[in-house]
């Protein structure tokens, strides 16, 4: 892609009537070093108006913008999921309150994107040990160890961040060489970087490029040329006839000189934001259907993608549509209404786009899962049903608490399982698959044979069993749901092939944790025997230890 901008706009040809426009071409072309944390982005506000304020935005756009389908971590997925897992990643949650507003991951990700002089200021970057900021220089001693901190605060030791980032992956390849403090460093680095796309990824859309500089240009672009990349595309024909060596000698001497310089201008200026835009969102599917045996996968380009498509001239219609009512975007922030109408534009032409390559289907679902959020619903009900439970040891001839701990359990459990069957449907694949969903499966599967081992044997063990094991899991899931996304950007990612595709090594993974999961019920039942034995609880009551001894074995049996 960099050796292809560089070549943008067939500026070869100019080299020949221009010579000191080599070295131009030498001074803006990208480098070809493959650096792990690359240096930020120019960090100087372009052409942003700077807005103190602005209107909150609707549940309407929310939903639209939620379900533009992307393309991230090599799956398509709807905004609202990358927004949230982002979010996650550097702000440790999926909120944040901004003078008495609770943004949600898509407002916080608008926000960041068509205000970034707004968003800089947002206490939304999680440092969670302040040494690390000690170590770059960044007095960090009147916050908590543990504190947020906003862009425009860190950015005075931004670029320290990076360079001492960089030095750390030259001094050390291997992570797990790394100290405490240089995986955290790594790992703020990598959070400011993921924030900085976010705000850059609408520059280009605010951005005039210089298409009237001269009268030539004028005659192709009009005097008011527009924003963006969608300016420049719609002329882009005539201006690689413009750009033609022979059209260039047939211009008058002096106006030679004026139209290479303005289109090295052009060129300069292309560049710096094509590089920008390499940054940003994958948000346009190809156009172009491959029809082959083999099941290649469709790699979705972004804004720069479509630029070049269009230098190459290849079919991209509806692309242009989607790039060109994206840049629109920011034009619209006054009026909600309108933005509102506009983004459900965008979402209609990406869809359309996402549906040629039957990538689509399934993104209101996920809006959905993540919407309703069932793993922390059952959380809290699983909770709940261990406080009944608690009460009703408490109250053992009291059946009304153990008819609450039922319902709740039972509750918890169906959103439990909703929850992994729907994302089974969403990936398509067995419901073990990472660390994360084993979580969820086991705590599944010892929660539901806990309830049948309750159903048989009538003493609550299992059934205050079932609440607390179901408790620990949904727990767990939440944390291990941080670490996927520090490490991951989701929990539903892309597999290697013979994890997606091989039936016998799906059903084997699926069995065994299966085993894993009657394990770990039968090994928390049996701590209740060696606890009550340890405390002398039901001494001489020999059935009761009996009874608990038959679950141990019969879970293992079932194991």
């Amino acid at each position: 892609m960099k050796t292809a901008t560089t070549t943008l706009l067939l500026l070869g040809l100019i080299v020949a009537l221009c010579p000191t426009s080599i070295e131009l071409l030498a001074q803006d072309s990208p480098t070809s070093a493959d650096v792990t944390v690359p240096a930020p982005v120019d960090q100087s506000p372009i052409n942003e108006t700077v807005s103190t304020d602005r209107p909150q935005w609707s549940a309407e756009i929310i939903q639209q913008v939620a379900r533009w389908p992307i393309q991230h971590g090599g799956r398509v997925k709807p905004f609202g999921t990358f927004a949230g897992f982002t979010m996650l990643k550097i702000n440790g949650k999926r909120s944040l309150v901004v003078e008495e507003e609770k943004l949600g991951p898509v407002q916080w990700a608008l926000d960041c994107m068509l205000y970034p002089d707004l968003a800089r200021n947002y206490e939304c970057i999680l440092v969670s040990n302040a040494a690390v900021l000690t170590n770059i220089g960044f007095d960090a001693s009147d916050r908590k160890r543990s504190a947020r901190w906003s862009y425009n605060e860190l950015l005075g030791v931004i670029d320290v961040l990076f360079r001492n980032t960089q030095q750390i992956f030259d001094s050390k390849p291997e992570a797990s060489e790394w100290s405490l403090i240089e995986r955290q460093t790594v790992q703020l680095a990598e959070n400011v970087r993921s924030l900085e796309d976010l705000l850059y990824s609408f520059e280009t859309a605010r951005h005039t490029f210089p298409l009237d500089t001269v009268e030539e240009l004028k005659a192709i672009f009009g005097d008011s040329p527009g924003t963006g990349f969608s300016a420049l595309i719609s002329g882009i024909d005539q201006l690689e006839t413009l750009a033609d060596r022979e059209t260039l000698l047939a211009l008058p001497p002096d106006r030679q000189t004026l139209v290479v310089t303005a289109l090295q201008q052009l060129q300069t200026d292309l560049l710096r934001h094509m590089q920008i835009a390499d940054r940003g969102i994958a948000f346009f599917p190809p156009e172009q259907v491959q029809v082959s045996q083999e099941q290649l996968p469709v790699v979705w380009s972004r804004a720069s993608g479509v630029v070049q498509a269009a230098l190459a001239k290849e079919p991209q219609d509806r692309r242009i549509l989607a790039l060109a009512a994206l840049e629109t975007l920011p034009q619209l922030l006054q009026e909600r209404v309108l933005f509102g109408e506009k983004a459900s534009e965008v979402l209609n032409h990406l869809s359309t786009l996402a549906q040629l390559h039957g990538q689509y289907e399934k993104i209101s679902m996920e809006v959905f899962f993540y919407r309703i959020d069932y793993f922390y619903r059952a959380l809290i009900c699983f909770m709940l049903a261990f406080l009944t439970a608690c009460f009703g040891w408490l109250k053992p001839n009291s059946r009304l608490p153990w008819k609450g701990t039922w319902l709740l359990g039972l509750v918890g459990l169906v959103l439990l399982v909703t929850g992994v069957t729907i994302r089974c449907v969403i990936q398509g694949r067995p419901p073990v698959t990472t660390l994360y969903e084993t979580i969820l499966f086991i705590t599944s599967c010892c929660v539901t044979t806990a309830f049948v081992i309750e159903r048989f044997d009538r003493r609550r063990i299992a059934l205050t069993m079932a609440a607390l094991l179901g408790s620990l899991g949904c727990f767990l899931s939440l944390r291990y749901e941080l670490k996927e996304a520090i490490t991951a950007g989701d929990t539903m990612p892309s597999l290697v092939a013979v994890l997606d595709t091989n039936f016998w090594l799906s059903t084997h993974v699926t069995s065994v944790t299966l085993g894993y999961s009657a394990g770990l019920l039968a090994a928390a039942i049996a701590h209740v025997w060696l606890i009550g034995k340890l405390l002398g609880i039901r001494k001489d009551d020999k059935d009761f230890y009996r009874s608990i001894t038959r679950m141990v074995y019969g879970t293992i049996c079932f194991g």
